[in-house]
């Protein structure tokens, strides 16, 4: 037992041949840091989301909204703090606003009442004596703020200083009369926090009476009983619930950007495990005649296994050691860039405080890390101890014969057949859980595909690369095809790691040719005025609707049309409401809509007087919605009970499309988020713009522009979205360079003797050279193969099933040709430099020194 736990003689292996398992080694050190980075940014993008509802509710066990961003009668407090069991009902005006300084850094702005003590207790323990000198002075001048102490600082700003700040009606002046300290919500945003006293807020960002939530106070024990009083009590349209709700939203709204992020890490896992696999079984082959020696003085089958086994755990714990704090480098480094990408999709605020050390990220790097080096080592290992000792005695300074056979049919319908039904099913039921299930099958299949794929080339290859280069390209190609086993390892490694980059080119370009192809299609204005900001993700931040009369009354003008959007909940989804004026349905020069087959005569005009609805195409797929359905939407007015006469796939997100008048009217919210803007025949367009920028743009801080300008800002914005993805290409990247090198490296090494013997006959340095860097050639363009197959297969899967079921949006495929091109030349120039120091080590040998080898 002594004996089965010490490690003294695995590790004086292990020491023996550091140099040979010192890729094997970063192969898992990269898979283990991907995994940890992952896992660092998927919890601490998660956490900062969570601590910002925390800071939003304070000490409020129950919220009343009417949704996101939706203002709802002030008069509400009244009903709900006569109820039994409320000892505070707080009314909130939530919003933003920017620092006029062309930064676009988001202020959250939180309107409380700051006469009563115990509701900004609710948000802040401290006293409103140690923010505020003088709180009878803040209330009476309405441009009073208090700002958060980090954001303060960052600006050179204190008590008395003036900020400016854009506001939906433009830019107003205030006033710093306070500081808050970094706690709660002011630390959370990193001190990106407005508090005014909420008839200020009313009046720079709603309307008088109106408020976006109440928050409640109620006796311990008794929140269930009080919920659902509360939600009797309450208008329709009206919805009260827990922050631990709101949480449980937030995880389910941010669980498929997680798992975009780890189905990307898994890959590379499945890359860097290859890796290890084709390593291990080559160093422990090298050591047959060696363990047949053992097995012949009576060491056990299970004592061989052991040691091998430990060995591999050793190697495990040196690239996890390694692999660890890259991966907790990288997952700060990328922080950012991913909290910036969940902000932009979820239109949630973007967390600034940095990622925290995340025990479990530790942990699963280290069980990733261990368990891949044991699992590529079993096979070998087992193999390795169960060969009879006089068969291994014999293999001295000989090759060992493979042992790897191609999966046999009935295996490989089996996957196959388990990948289709696994994506049939989803498609069904819409479960984005089992992508990930599906996506590491597929990356398998592509695994077992390399085996047939260089078997089944060889002669192709061998014929090609003598017609090109001769004896030497027919001695690159023979040496190929005797070590199939090893070449179909490295071109699996391949095929994974580079599928993987193509997968997520192919989505990222769907993506961006998808949302230009809808805009394109639609938009017919001439013009487009949004604000300079933007405020929930991609969405540009609210205006208000002064700016269309103020557009209107400009020359040159003909028409303008607003547009307006808000996500309210519906039938445990979050849709978005989006408000057209009544021209963008019924003029052509405004928007141009396409509408599904089965759409109702006059539906357009119908919906442009606020009778009916239209719906996106990814709604209807998502509800199961028809034409001629009535839906049933809450409203702080009560439920709006709408038919849909018809469906459009114009419309990228889940939304329902409705007459900005009935928006208004309904849900309270007279803003716009877009202007469209008609040129009268005849003028000059640009000159139009000219004249908007120079007469309102500076009172709104507005952004004027062309329809291909507004779509080139789309699509700059999907590029951004992806390019948190450019960092774990790089690592994918390299994962290939090193499986490429290690097995060239390997096979110099093996072919020693056979490379002397080449050297004494007179093949000259540079054939022998050639032939080695003319072998990686061969084995990149095979991986290549393999990657475009294994890519289209993850590519086509992810836009048609998975990336709609994660953030429902439905993508036309695209295959992103120049990327494609740049990744493929891009990988054989990698070839080509993981062969350099292999060739050149094989060039320079020694030939009475490899004549010795054995």
């Amino acid at each position: 037992m002594i004996a089965l736990l010490s490690f003294r003689r695995a590790w004086l292996h292990v020491r023996a041949g550091l140099g040979r398992m010192v890729l094997s080694i970063l192969a898992v050190a990269l898979g283990v840091a991907l995994v940890v980075a992952t896992r660092l940014m998927n919890l601490a993008v998660l956490d900062a989301f969570l601590d910002t509802v925390d800071g939003m509710a304070g000490r409020a066990a129950l919220t009343i909204r009417a949704g996101e961003n939706l203002t709802f009668d002030e008069d509400t407090v009244k009903t709900v703090e006569a109820i039994p069991g409320v000892t505070l009902a707080v009314p909130l005006v939530r919003s933003i606003a920017f620092p006029d300084d062309g930064t676009g850094e988001i202020l959250t702005v939180h309107g409380v009442d700051l006469t009563n003590d115990a509701a900004v207790r609710v948000y802040h323990r401290g006293d409103n004596a140690d923010v505020v000198d003088d709180l009878l002075v803040f209330i009476s001048q309405k441009d009073s703020i208090i700002l958060g102490r980090q954001f303060a600082e960052r600006r050179g700003l204190q008590a008395g200083s003036r900020l400016d700040l854009v506001t939906p009606t433009g830019v107003m002046p205030f006033v710093v009369r306070g500081l808050l300290d970094a706690q709660g919500l002011a630390a959370t945003l990193g001190g990106r926090l407005v508090v005014m006293d909420i008839q200020a807020a009313q009046a720079a960002f709603t309307e008088p009476g109106q408020v976006t939530q109440i928050d409640l106070l109620v006796q311990p024990g008794h929140e269930e009983a009080v919920k659902a009083a509360v939600a009797a009590a309450l208008p329709p349209g009206l919805t009260v619930e827990e922050p631990a709700i709101r949480k449980a939203v937030i995880r389910k709204t941010v669980a498929g950007f997680q798992a975009m992020l780890t189905a990307f890490a898994l890959l590379a896992v499945v890359a860097g495990f290859v890796i290890c696999y084709s390593r291990l079984g080559a160093i422990f082959e090298a050591r047959t005649w060696e363990v047949g020696l053992l097995r012949a003085v009576g060491l056990r089958r299970w004592v061989v296994a052991s040691e091998l086994l430990k060995e591999s755990l050793i190697l495990g714990l040196l690239g996890t050691a390694v692999g660890v704090p890259l991966g907790l480098a990288i997952g700060k480094f990328g922080f950012p860039l991913t909290a910036k990408l969940a902000a932009l999709q979820y239109r949630l605020p973007v967390p600034i405080t940095p990622p925290a050390m995340y025990p479990s990220a530790v942990l699963v790097g280290l069980a990733v890390g261990l368990g891949a080096a044991l699992l590529a080592a079993l096979g070998p290992a087992l193999r390795l101890a169960s060969k009879q000792p006089v068969a291994a005695l014999t293999l001295r300074g000989r090759d060992v014969p493979t042992a790897l056979r191609p999966p046999r049919l009935v295996l490989w319908l089996g996957m196959i057949g388990l990948a289709a039904g696994l994506i049939l099913f989803q498609r069904r039921t819409e479960q984005a859980e089992l992508g990930n299930v599906t996506t590491a099958l597929l990356a398998i299949l592509g695994c077992a595909g390399a085996w047939p794929l260089v078997r089944g080339s060889s002669g192709v290859v061998s014929s090609l690369w003598q017609r090109l280069f001769g004896p030497t390209g027919r001695l690159a190609a023979g040496h190929l095809r005797e070590q199939s086993r090893r070449a179909a390892l490295t071109v699996a490694t391949l095929g994974v790691g580079l599928g993987a980059i193509l997968m997520f080119g192919i989505v990222a370009w769907s993506f961006e040719r998808t949302l230009e192809a809808q805009l394109t299609s639609m938009f017919k204005a001439d013009l487009y005025v949004t604000s300079a900001f933007e405020s929930e993700g991609w969405m540009s931040a609210p205006l208000s609707e002064g700016l269309l009369a103020d557009l209107t009354d400009l020359p040159g003008v003909e028409l303008v049309s607003g547009e307006q959007r808000q996500t309210i909940g519906y039938r445990g989804g979050m849709p978005v409401l989006v408000a057209h004026d009544p021209s963008s349905f019924v003029n052509p020069k405004v928007c141009h809509w396409r509408l599904e087959d089965g759409a109702l005569a006059g539906a357009l005009d119908r919906v442009a007087e606020g009778k009916a609805l239209l719906v996106s195409s990814t709604f209807a797929q998502q509800f199961k919605t028809a034409v001629g359905d009535a839906l049933e939407l809450p409203s702080p007015h009560g439920l709006q009970r709408l038919p849909v006469l018809g469906i459009t796939a114009t419309e990228p997100t889940v939304a329902v499309i409705m007459s900005r008048e009935l928006f208004k009217r309904a849900w309270n919210d007279p803003q716009v988020r877009w202007a469209r803007i008609v040129v009268q025949p005849g003028a000059d367009r640009d000159g139009v713009a000219a004249e908007i920028a120079r007469r309102i743009g500076p009172e709104y801080r507005l952004q004027v522009r062309t329809l291909a300008q507004l779509v080139g800002h789309f699509t700059g914005q999907v590029r951004q979205a992806f390019s948190f993805l450019y960092l774990m290409e790089a690592v994918t990247l390299l994962l290939v360079l090193i499986g490429l090198g290690d097995t060239l490296a390997s096979g110099v090494l093996e072919r020693t003797r056979e490379f002397g013997m080449m050297r004494a006959v007179g093949l000259r340095r540079s054939r022998l050279f050639a032939m080695v860097v003319l072998e990686g050639l061969a084995i990149g363009l095979l991986g290549l193969l393999l990657a475009v197959a294994a890519g289209m297969a993850l590519g086509i899967f992810w836009v048609e099933i998975q990336f709609p079921a994660l953030l429902g949006w439905d993508l036309d495929l695209h295959f992103p040709t120049a990327f494609a091109s740049m990744a493929a030349g891009l990988t054989v120039l990698l070839c080509l430099t993981g062969a350099l120091l292999p060739a050149w080590r094989a060039a320079r040998l020694s030939v009475p020194a490899a004549l010795r080898n054995e």
